[in-house]
């Protein structure tokens, strides 16, 4: 018995335990180093590989009109952000090409612009990706429905601790109101680091309006609107119900390095 054994690890035996100890040793350091950067990206805030969708509800008031002192506008008043659903990137975006380009766009933002770039063939194929993974998780609620304008974001260190690729979904109208900089000075929040979601939706107010005003004229024209748009108008029913949760005003001070590189301050 004991010659056998002699005789087996002096042959192949001893290269296949060669083999299975080294590749265990492999494998423990590959899961040690890939927990070491899951801990790192953690303690940066970094979770770009998450997918959030957020709903955002706005709660106007009336001011008077300076161009019309007799009549009154509404403005927005308080934002209040909630949370629909979150899922990991690669099970939102199967495609591991598209999955890695959304990340990879993630990255891109920046705190003056906020909104991942949709732009082109493969920006297309995201958005079409990300209004099906809404529809998955808020298409059979049974509240009145509206347009809401989806965009993805990602609002970077200089703007928020906490960073994962964020689904915005807020009313078209109620984007409307995200007109100026002096209309939203004043919102009410229920967290101050929601005055970053503030200067997304200013942002995506902006492009909004420039992106339904070429898609139109793309059209009038009678030319195609292929990958022109870069953010979606979705016929969605959900709850605007919200709890009297107390607000205040955003602490505008904790951004004013990026305000003032936006030229609001």
């Amino acid at each position: 018995m004991f010659d056998f054994i002699t005789r087996e690890l002096s042959g192949r035996g001893v290269a296949a335990l060669a083999a299975f100890v080294l590749g265990g040793l492999a494998s423990w350091a590959i899961g040690r180093w890939r927990r070491m950067r899951q801990k790192q990206s953690i303690l940066r805030g970094d979770a770009r590989d998450t997918v959030v969708i957020e709903h955002h509800i706005v709660e106007r008031a009336e001011v008077a009109d300076p161009a019309q002192p007799d009549q009154a506008r509404p403005v927005a008043a308080t934002l209040r952000v909630r949370a629909l659903g979150q899922a990991e990137v690669s099970w939102v975006v199967p495609n591991g090409h598209l999955a890695a380009e959304l990340h990879a766009r993630a990255l891109k933002a920046t705190a003056r612009q906020t909104l991942i770039s949709m732009e082109g063939a493969e920006g297309s194929f995201l958005l079409e990706t990300l209004s099906g993974f809404v529809g998955d998780r808020l298409g059979t609620a049974p509240f009145e429905h509206d347009l809401y304008v989806m965009a993805p974001c990602c609002e970077p260190v200089e703007l928020a601790h906490h960073q994962p690729v964020v689904i915005v979904l807020i009313a078209a109208a109620d984007l409307a109101l995200f007109n100026s900089w002096p209309a939203c000075r004043n919102i009410q929040v229920e967290h101050g680091s929601d005055g970053a979601r503030v200067l997304t939706l200013l942002e995506l107010a902006r492009r909004h309006r420039e992106e339904q005003a070429k898609i139109a004229q793309l059209r009038r024209e009678g030319k195609r609107t292929l990958y022109a748009e870069t953010m979606y108008v979705l016929d969605l029913a959900l709850d605007r119900r919200t709890a009297p949760i107390r607000t205040k005003p955003v602490p505008w001070g904790r951004f004013e390095d990026v305000l003032k590189g936006m030229g609001l301050e």
